[in-house]
């Protein structure tokens, strides 16, 4: 299910994570959380010759912020060059490292769960994750092991359920392109 191959040749790996936290009110109150927030992904590469080939595909936000009870949107916008997936794991499984990226132990660990083959491109036996364990219909998310695999088909949406509760915090990454990571704030 890894897929290595935008980063054949290179000579280095840049990768940059910038965490946003969200704003307050004029009157110090937070604004109420939205009941619906929509995932997407964004790509490109950069590249400064006989130095590093840059790969820029990532989330498009690195914080979202959605009410427990409602509803995360997952799209591919764009003709992409492999699936995505919008996994949730916990803070100390993020890799931090290219070394981490590209060996990702807990990416490993749910793409099996998942039913991917690392040396095929055929979609993984289940679409979905519920606390580490595939299924066939989406999860709830509310906590690490839940997973959502998105097709590389431009058009195509899932939606799923946030069940955590108000207050939680969940960090996700997609198992294919460990260093697309971003958090979602429950309020």
């Amino acid at each position: 299910m890894r897929h290595r191959k935008l980063m054949a040749g290179a000579a280095g790996v840049s990768i940059t994570a910038a965490m946003v936290a969200g704003g307050v009110g004029a009157a110090g109150a937070k604004p109420a959380a939205p009941a619906k927030v929509v995932v997407k992904q964004k790509a490109g590469m950069k590249m400064v010759a006989n130095r590093y080939i840059q790969d820029q595909m990532r989330f498009d936000r690195d914080v979202y912020t959605v009410r427990s009870g409602g509803t995360v949107e997952f799209r591919m916008t764009a003709p992409q060059t492999g699936p995505h997936t919008l996994t949730v794991v916990a803070a100390r499984d993020l890799p931090r490292t290219a070394e981490q990226a590209f060996n990702c132990t807990v990416c490993n660990k749910l793409g099996k769960a998942h039913g991917a083959d690392s040396n095929s491109d055929a979609p993984p036996k289940f679409a979905y994750l519920e606390n580490g364990v595939g299924q066939h219909t989406p999860p709830k998310l509310d906590r690490p092991g839940d997973s959502v695999f998105l097709p590389a088909v431009k058009g195509t949406v899932v939606r799923f359920k946030v069940t955590a509760a108000k207050g939680t915090t969940l960090r996700f990454i997609c198992l294919v392109h460990p260093w697309m990571q971003a958090k979602l704030v429950v309020r």
